[in-house]
């Protein structure tokens, strides 16, 4: 009886330990966790980036994102953001593409503003005393809504001060623009558009899925009008398949090290 009740207890001590050995094999094995995991964090970090700017270029072109939702579809981000993802994961092109630093052209603004307003505002008391803190409840009530912070605040002109506004996560800073606006004092706001061109991602919807460009802009300096561009290419399909379409343009200098090691970006990212 005794050996009985022994030799039970061992085999089910035998199958729990299978059934959990097992399990485990299973979570390791999960083709979407190893495909999270062959992305490093911080070019997730910037792919998330990538797609909340593109996701607000399908939503309205540059003069009508004034007049669009603050807020950028998280559905569009996610899947503009599993797009750019698949194609790093596709094969070493991709790779080679994420070592040149690749990513959107900050244009439209997804993360700061810059607000230029008069030092005689009465909600700027506490601004002009070097505490990142309003008065007005009407400037305060944004920053809660949108989860912005004042960053840093300094001297612009005799009369005017300026502030920089961060948002936590991207949102359509040209229509919260629009609302800062409204609150006197408040005389001019800067979006953060580079003037020069430098590298950026193109997307356009086709009949079969869409179409992805990454273009590296090569020259000298930012201010260099001689600048040529580098693109690739790729088709993904409704299903999410990548295939890779075609390379040309200008030739990567060897300097660029794209091969082989992360350049610094050209106004990208």
């Amino acid at each position: 009886m005794r050996f009985t009740l022994l030799f039970t207890f061992l085999l089910g001590c035998c199958l729990a330990q299978a059934q959990y050995a097992s399990l485990d094999d299973r979570k390791r094995n999960t083709p979407t966790d190893a495909r999270v995991e062959a992305v490093p964090d911080k070019l997730v970090r910037k792919y998330k980036r990538d797609a909340a700017r593109l996701a607000l270029r399908l939503e309205a072109g540059p003069e009508d994102l004034r007049f669009s939702n603050i807020d950028i579809p998280y559905e569009k981000i996610e899947s503009i953001f599993e797009m750019l993802k698949n194609i790093y994961l596709s094969g070493e092109t991709g790779k080679s593409i994420a070592r040149c630093n690749v990513h959107t052209f900050p244009n439209p603004s997804i993360d700061q503003i810059k607000i230029i307003y008069s030092k005689d505002a009465e909600w700027a008391n506490l601004l002009n005393e070097g505490i990142a803190e309003t008065t007005s409840e009407e400037f305060n009530d944004l920053l809660d809504q949108y989860d912005l912070v004042i960053e840093n605040q300094k001297q612009w002109t005799d009369t005017e001060d300026v502030m920089v506004i961060r948002a936590a996560e991207p949102i359509n800073m040209a229509a919260l623009a629009n609302e800062f606006y409204n609150i006197e004092g408040i005389t001019e706001i800067d979006l953060g558009i580079p003037e020069v061109k430098g590298n950026d991602i193109e997307i356009e919807q086709t009949a079969s899925g869409w179409n992805v460009k990454y273009i590296l802009t090569i020259g000298s300096s930012l201010l260099d009008t001689t600048r040529k561009q580098h693109v690739w290419e790729y088709e993904i399909s409704e299903e999410g398949n990548v295939t890779f379409i075609n390379e040309d343009g200008e030739p990567i200098p060897d300097w660029m090290k794209c091969e082989n090691t992360p350049v610094t970006n050209l106004y990208g990212g």
